[in-house]
């Protein structure tokens, strides 16, 4: 701004200073030129009175700087100061002789032919009819301009010095006011009075920014906590698949490093899956995938953002489906395996059935075919009452009454009514009771959850092995822990141990009559009475299952 002020101001000064000059040369000149016209005939008066009176005057009049002519009426040359006459030639023809002769008095400007330089003329007509002439050299002003371009070419180079230095701080005066002021408090500044309306719109319209500003840092830092906040990864992208925003839990659930807005998407996840579907969503398709990953399954769902018709960009969200994924792979474990566990007694009876129907079978074998539909439909009974109670757990529709309860006094029943099966397996229980262990919990599922945990003990034991349940008090928790002796866990399937029908050693299991369910209810009555569990086994040598009690 302060150059073009400048180079404003000082061109207007320079174009007027040689405007200036320019008129000045012109009018001095149109008024030499006047002055000598009227010198010329001033002079030519007088001469003409002293030729009037005596003819023979003309030879001898001499003016310095002037040339004088005496024409007569044919236009022959009488006397000139400047030339000899006899080679001059005739003047009728001349403008200024011409318009003596016919009017008394003539002018005229032209280059001379005998002089060959510019004069001025003036010619009056004498009482003789002769024609009297004054000329006077015009190239005098030109000279006088030659020998006066070099002090006017100083001082001309004086003046635009001047008016430069003149031009720089008329700008540095006008800007310097604009230049320093408070755009921060404009309403407060010192400059010109013209400019008060501009501070006061642009105070107003910075309290309008920053107002603007401050309401989009507020919806920034409360969109990026929301963001930051979700379990779901967010990720928008522009067409070019660079990243526009993206949140921690988009890192978290692809387990990436974090990447900077601007960086393509592709770096947090370069599947070919993913990237099929960023493209598809850029492409203006909605896209939804599932990316099954070693530790999870991920939900994609890319939709594309449109701008007047076009897709300008996308929005990913990425929703980690494991649970759901793995609820719905148990769901259809549980009815694979709740079909394959009722199919199998009710084969068994429906044999049975059917032969005892046919007839003909002896006595002892009726006998026996009895026995093994009793124990199949026992079987069948515990089963179906398991299943039950899961899912009752699972609802949290326990429908038990909690109380204040001893879990040693419960243990104690517990291993005085399995102390023959564990006799047929050749199995000792031993107990070690250093605290009654009350709790608040449901009676009957305590009891069922020491049943099962006691009982696996027997089932999964060896020959001649030993079960041991022990039931103390560490600060605040009641801790119950059966060990035994038996084949222990392979470390494999110790994740899975507390799912529904899953089986170590599934031989054994079916064998003993165990319903793959009783770890299971184990674990839900755990959750029920908000307890801890932890499994310690070795493959080979023995398990210990440990549940932590908030004491009463």
């Amino acid at each position: 701004m302060n150059k073009k002020i400048f180079h404003t101001v000082f061109l207007s000064i320079l174009l007027t200073l040689m405007l200036t000059l320019s008129v000045s040369v012109f009018v001095f000149y149109s008024t030499y030129e006047r002055r000598i016209d009227e010198d010329l005939a001033s002079e030519l008066s007088l001469l003409k009175a002293a030729a009037d009176r005596d003819m023979s005057l003309i030879p001898l009049m001499d003016i310095a700087g002037q040339r004088i002519t005496h024409i007569s009426p044919d236009g022959t040359v009488l006397f000139d100061s400047a030339a000899d006459p006899g080679t001059m030639d005739n003047h009728e023809d001349r403008e200024e002789v011409h318009e003596a002769l016919i009017y008394g008095y003539g002018v005229s400007e032209r280059r001379s032919s005998t002089l060959l330089e510019r004069l001025h003329y003036a010619a009056v007509k004498l009482s003789d009819g002769s024609v009297l002439r004054v000329s006077l050299s015009a190239d005098a002003l030109a000279s006088f301009l030659v020998d006066m371009i070099f002090p006017l070419i100083l001082i001309l180079l004086l003046l635009i010095a001047f008016f430069a230095y003149y031009s720089y701080r008329a700008a540095r005066r006008i800007t310097d006011p604009i230049n320093t002021l408070d755009l921060e408090h404009p309403e407060s500044a010192e400059g010109y009075e013209e400019l008060s309306p501009l501070l006061f719109r642009i105070a107003k319209q910075q309290a309008t920014i920053r107002s603007q500003i401050e309401d989009a840092e507020r919806r920034s830092r409360e969109f990026t906590i929301i963001t930051d906040n979700m379990s779901e990864g967010l990720a928008v992208i522009d067409p070019s698949m660079r990243l526009l925003s993206v949140n921690s839990a988009a890192y978290r659930l692809f387990d990436s490093e974090e990447v900077r807005p601007g960086d393509s998407i592709l770096a947090i996840n370069r599947s070919d899956d993913f990237s099929d579907a960023v493209s598809g969503a850029l492409s203006g398709r909605r896209m939804e995938i599932v990316i099954d990953g070693k530790a999870r399954s991920l939900q994609i769902i890319a939709s594309p953002v449109f701008d007047k018709g076009a897709a300008t960009g996308a929005v990913i969200i990425i929703i980690d489906i494991t649970e759901k994924a793995g609820r719905e792979r148990l769901r259809r474990e549980f009815s694979a395996n709740v079909s394959h566990e009722l199919r199998t007694p009710l084969t068994s009876i429906s044999g049975f059935a059917e032969l005892l129907m046919r007839g003909g079978v002896p006595e002892a074998t009726v006998r026996d075919f009895g026995k093994e539909i009793y124990d199949e439909s026992q079987r069948l009974i515990a089963l179906v009452h398991d299943i039950i109670r899961l899912s009752k757990l699972d609802e949290g529709d326990a429908s038990e009454d909690l109380s204040r309860i001893s879990i040693s006094e419960i243990a104690e029943d517990v291993v005085s009514r399995l102390k023959k099966r564990a006799e047929s397996f050749s199995v000792a229980i031993d107990m070690h009771i250093s605290d009654r262990g009350c709790i608040n919990g449901s009676e009957m599922l305590i009891d069922e959850m020491i049943s099962n945990l006691v009982d696996n003990a027997i089932k999964y034991n060896r020959k001649g092995g030993k079960v041991d349940v022990s039931i103390s008090r560490r600060d605040d928790k009641v801790i119950l822990s059966v060990k035994d002796t038996g084949i222990g866990i392979p470390d494999n399937d110790k994740d899975r141990v507390f799912e529904r029908f899953y089986r170590v050693d599934k031989s054994r299991s079916r064998e003993s009559g165990g319903t793959g369910l009783g770890l299971s209810i184990v674990r839900h009555a755990a959750i029920f009475h908000h307890a801890a569990i932890n499994l310690d086994s070795k493959f080979g040598d023995g398990t210990v299952i440990t549940i932590s009690f908030p004491a009463a």
